[in-house]
């Protein structure tokens, strides 16, 4: 597709498989495991944590970022993947795009623990404000700067997708980014002080050459 060439490619890996969810979330809800529907094990029901459900519960916390339960929420979280890729992708390495996903929408998970037995939660929305975060720590670990502009843009993004409505699980969304930035913060500070040292060494090798080779 013409749309799908102008991301990376993580980043169409990453809207593949939110749409992948969907249609196994679809599939999932009709097939049934030890007589429970296959969903559970896609998708996070706080009730399973009261039952003792543990084997689901850690299934449906890794899983449940890929899964998909409404076209709208796929929708919405491809477009947002799309629209952030070349952000995300010029600061982070395809691995890191990964990890960083993964890590930071399971994060979202757990803190969406805190909602009542009633909620399910799903989707990659938390994963996907993570790296949006992990891209605001990431630039002012990397300058050394705080960059107004990207920080207010992120804010206003992330108050209107998590309070638009009261069925948004906002916690997820929460603990993505607040470990998203601790992430970028890190990956930022690293990439900073590899930068620096590369840059002593070039001007090291360069004053340590013999005066002749230098006027050459």
């Amino acid at each position: 597709m013409a749309l799908m060439r102008g991301i990376s490619r993580q980043g169409r890996n990453l809207i593949i498989a939110i749409a992948a969810g969907l249609v196994v979330g679809a599939i999932s809800s009709f097939v049934e495991i030890d007589g429970s529907p296959s969903i559970y094990y896609l998708i996070q029901v706080n009730a399973l944590v009261e039952q003792g459900w543990v084997v689901g519960l850690f299934t449906s916390i890794l899983v449940a970022p890929f899964g998909g339960l409404g076209i709208a929420d796929v929708v919405f979280n491809a477009i947002a993947v799309y629209f952030v890729d070349g952000l995300l992708a010029a600061v982070f390495t395809a691995r890191q795009y990964y990890i960083i996903f993964l890590i930071t929408g399971v994060a979202g998970n757990l803190v969406s623990l805190v909602n009542p037995p009633n909620t399910a939660s799903f989707g990659a929305s938390g994963g996907i404000f993570g790296l949006l975060a992990a891209a605001v720590s990431f630039d002012y670990a990397f300058n050394k700067r705080l960059n107004s502009g990207l920080l207010s843009w992120f804010f206003v993004v992330f108050i209107f997708s998590s309070f638009i409505s009261s069925s948004v699980d906002w916690e997820a969304h929460l603990g993505g980014a607040l470990v998203g930035l601790i992430a970028g913060y890190y990956l930022g500070s690293k990439r900073r002080g590899e930068a620096i040292h590369s840059a002593f060494y070039r001007r090291y090798d360069w004053q340590s050459l013999p005066t002749s080779s230098r006027d050459e």
